[in-house]
């Protein structure tokens, strides 16, 4: 142990210690050990050498040999109880694989969770049941799945709601149809019924130019329609008479000019009540006509030197096979 000199004075008391810097509590300011001086900062005061050296024994004890080991006090943590052993929890069922739980899967059939059309209820005519409830599912590809309904066989169906489109399939159904809104309940009405006695199914019909982009759309939701071979082959007939029509030589009544308008050639006419044609100069005087008040079939030749042919109550013109 180094010699400590303690001197009562008002100058600094030197010892000599460690080397450590201490704070006193006031008034004693400041203790600062170092490598063989002690410093006390603050003048001891005159309370009596025994209380000083007591004190300064007191604070020493912090400067002792440098080499002594430092006492940390670490504070305890109580041991954790081990938890019971559990069963795991089983994962929530996911049907698809897609890791979206059923419960919150909108579309827990489908991986890549397509938007689909609710179910579709329709009140359809059976034969046996006038309002039988039939329900079309969501089905593949955006595809809505009539297989119960046509498993009924309805000769006529209607919807129980207004169906707008949800799928890209619905989407491009309508835009093939040309409706002018976007309800899409037609085509669902279309592709539900399956009667054979339509007229669509008939062997020489031939869909309007406004019946074609009909029958496309509904063929574009359901494609194998039991009947749509035959829907395919009326919207055949249907598109080349369009074509005829825009070349001119599909025409109804009315004043047409020849060249024009329409194209010579031999036109026929069926099934007609009180028809009557002509073929004008370019006076407007008549070259030809002809008048019936019942036939089966009718027939003229328009000649490319006619100016113009005109006929009323006669149907539609077509040209003579």
């Amino acid at each position: 142990m180094p010699f400590v000199a303690v001197r009562h004075s008002a100058v600094p008391l030197t010892f000599r210690a460690l080397e450590t810097t201490m704070a006193l509590p006031h008034p004693y300011g400041t203790l600062r050990c170092s490598a063989g001086t002690i410093h006390l900062r603050q003048a001891v005061r005159a309370t009596g050498a025994l209380f000083t050296t007591a004190l300064l024994a007191t604070t020493l004890a912090g400067c002792g040999d440098e080499q002594r080991p430092t006492a940390t006090l670490a504070s305890a943590s109580p041991s954790a109880s081990a938890s019971p052993s559990t069963s795991p929890t089983p994962p929530p069922p996911d049907r698809d694989g897609d890791g979206i739980p059923d419960s919150s899967d909108a579309y827990p059939d489908d991986s890549k969770n397509t938007p689909q059309q609710p179910s579709v209820n329709l009140e359809c005519d059976t034969g046996n049941d006038w309002d039988a409830l039939l329900a079309v599912r969501p089905g593949k590809d955006g595809r809505p799945d009539f297989s119960e309904v046509w498993a009924a066989k309805p000769t006529a169906c209607d919807a129980q709601a207004e169906i707008y489109p949800v799928t890209d399939t619905e989407k491009a159904a309508l835009k093939t149809s040309k409706y002018d809104g976007g309800d899409i309940t037609t085509l669902y009405e279309m592709c539900a019924a399956v009667d054979p006695e339509d007229t669509y199914l008939e062997a020489d019909f031939a869909a309007s130019s406004e019946q074609i982009p009909e029958i496309n759309a509904a063929l574009l939701l359901c494609p194998t329609y039991p009947y749509a071979k035959k829907w395919r082959e009326t919207v055949k007939r249907g598109q080349a008479d369009v074509d005829l029509a825009a070349q001119g030589r599909i025409f109804g009544e009315g004043t047409f000019r020849v060249g024009k308008e329409i194209k010579p050639g031999t036109y026929v006419t069926t099934d007609v009540d009180g028809c009557y044609w002509e073929r004008q100069n370019s006076s407007g005087d008549t070259i030809a006509n002809y008048f019936t008040n019942s036939a089966r079939r009718v027939q003229v030749t328009i000649r490319s030197s006619d100016y113009a042919f005109s006929s009323q109550n006669c149907g539609e013109w077509r040209p003579a096979r």
